[in-house]
């Protein structure tokens, strides 16, 4: 199944603040059957990577789903499992005024069960 990745964000500004408080996905099923979609969110804590975010469902054909997840961490990644490659997927941050914030505009890009 193929999986999309924002990587790893880093959240903090030069001035020490968060640049976002909530990232919104925005997802599009571009196929002509309903697909399934798996949302994981991660946050780094020291050197290791925390799950907070665990997502199931599915999406019909031709549709759209937006979902927003707090994102109060120093860095975090969000990875998509999704059950056909003609989903598209983008994410971008918003500050806490509900402003979008350019360090964290992503058109997440489709990487195969291999890796690759």
């Amino acid at each position: 199944m193929p999986y999309l990745t924002t990587g790893l964000l880093d959240n903090i500004s030069g001035e020490g603040v968060r640049q976002s408080s909530t990232l919104t996905v925005n997802m599009l099923n571009d196929d002509t059957s309903t697909v399934a979609i798996q949302i994981e969110g991660f946050f780094q804590s020291g050197t290791t990577k925390v799950k907070y975010v665990e997502e199931f469902f599915t999406l019909t054909a031709g549709t759209l789903a937006l979902k927003t997840y707090f994102v109060p961490f120093d860095a975090f990644e969000f990875v998509f499992f999704v059950s056909s490659q003609a989903v598209e997927v983008s994410v971008w941050g918003k500050d806490a005024t509900g402003n979008l914030t350019s360090a964290h505009l992503v058109v997440v890009d489709v990487i195969d069960s291999t890796g690759e």
